[in-house]
């Protein structure tokens, strides 16, 4: 017997709802209450605070088991709750797909990077005033020494060791700032990260390298990834994460297997192909960073306007309205969108970058012969086309992420608008 039903009933599901049921229900409750999305109520923060709460206890199946025994008191997490932002962020491609694409970092860094970059450039700047302030002593110290004849002597001794020890400083290694540290350290990390996701991926494929590698087996592979595929693809992206995990497989198996035929020929046209898309990915993960940076630019010139006691004028000099509180709201949930579409790219781009690793190391493992080689591209070739086929039935797709909606609601108004300021310079 339950004793408090609570969280059940925040989150609008039975005491006996399935974790998935659990998750589904978070989702759609999490977008209706969204603070982003009820600007006009003071009380969403604190509905969406307490779905949350709800959604992290229910989640996980120790805290259920105590909150179903003992209530909310014995059902609190070891380190508290999560702050209910963070919470709804961290759901952004999931933990499901860790095994597969690692953790990413990319976004995570940023700021950890700008604060870091930040220090050091107080901490050269300190460095500098010191400096100028330790030769301003010795120019002092040499000019009083000028002064008497007889410290000539000890003048030219101390601008000797003063030059000594100028000398030692400059041979001493250069201390690393914090930021150079901090992106060694990364860089170690994502070593580590892609040496056990290439070894988790060799125990996926060895399902079928190390099978009898008949039809039967094939098709064995093929329901067992397709199930997993079907649980994965309604993560938060979950489907976009899948069709890019997939894409990724069937070109690194395409190029090692065309590699291995033809004098490699087909393999070189691949590689090539493949390194003209990462171009094209690179220049969508830019175009969409400047596209947030624009609207923001735009968002904050209007707040200015808007606040300002001085009547708003256009290019003429005439007197326009300034933009109303409904404008500004707009706007900022546009910010939103476009700030997520932003992030995904930049993560997708991350994932393949991380996917392309992990292949290369599994493909080109010198420990195991060429035939075993052989049979992991064409494992990972069907693991990918598997991946590629994955697709949400219409009920599937309403229970999408509210970062899903939003990013796709945001394309649709920055169209919009293009096509009206297109419109109106016509």
């Amino acid at each position: 017997m339950v004793v408090d039903t609570t969280y059940y009933d925040l989150l609008g599901v039975t005491t006996d709802a399935k974790s998935i049921d659990i998750k589904k229900a978070y989702r759609k409750k999490s977008v209706k209450e969204h603070p982003d999305k009820n600007p006009d109520d003071p009380l969403a923060t604190e509905r969406f605070q307490a779905i949350s709460e709800a959604y992290q206890v229910l989640s996980s199946e120790e805290l259920r088991t105590k909150y179903d025994k003992f209530g909310k008191e014995e059902a609190m997490p070891q380190n508290g709750f999560e702050d209910a932002g963070e919470q709804f962020a961290a759901i952004f491609g999931g933990e499901a797909f860790s095994s597969y694409i690692g953790e990413l970092t990319l976004l995570k860094n940023i700021q950890k990077t700008q604060e870091l970059s930040e220090e050091d450039e107080r901490a050269k700047e300190q460095e500098a005033n010191e400096k100028a302030n330790k030769e301003s002593n010795a120019s002092s110290t040499v000019e009083h020494g000028n002064n008497s004849t007889v410290q000539n002597s000890d003048v030219d001794n101390r601008g000797k060791k003063l030059t000594a020890n100028e000398e030692t400083v400059s041979s001493e290694p250069k201390k690393k700032g914090k930021l150079e540290e901090f992106e060694e350290q990364q860089m170690l990390d994502k070593e580590k990260s892609i040496e056990e996701l290439s070894r988790t991926l060799s125990d996926r494929l060895s399902i079928l390298t190390e099978s009898s590698y008949d039809d039967a087996c094939k098709e064995s592979f093929d329901r067992k990834f397709e199930e997993e595929a079907n649980m994965l693809k309604m993560e938060s992206f979950g489907l976009d994460i899948l069709h890019t995990i997939g894409d990724v497989y069937c070109e690194k198996a395409n190029i090692f297997l065309k590699s291995q035929y033809l004098w490699g020929i087909g393999g070189f046209y691949h590689s090539v192909k493949a390194k003209g898309g990462l171009v094209m990915d690179t220049v969508r993960t830019v175009s969409a960073a400047l596209d947030a940076q624009s609207t923001m630019s735009a968002l904050e010139k209007l707040k200015e306007n808007a606040n300002s006691d001085e009547p708003l004028k256009d290019e003429n000099g005439n007197v326009i309205e300034k933009p109303t509180v409904e404008e500004l709201t707009q706007l900022e949930q546009l910010l939103m969108g476009k700030v997520l579409s932003a992030a995904w790219f930049g993560s997708k781009f991350e994932i393949m970058s991380t996917l392309r690793s992990v292949c290369d190391k599994v493909l080109e493992d010198e420990t195991v012969d060429v035939t075993t080689r052989i049979r992991r591209a064409e494992a990972l070739k069907r693991l990918g086309k598997v991946f590629r086929k994955a697709y949400r039935t219409k009920i599937e797709q309403e229970d999408a992420q509210v970062f899903e909606e939003l990013v796709a609601e945001a394309s649709k108004k920055s169209h919009k608008h293009h096509s009206s300021s297109t419109a109106k310079k016509q």
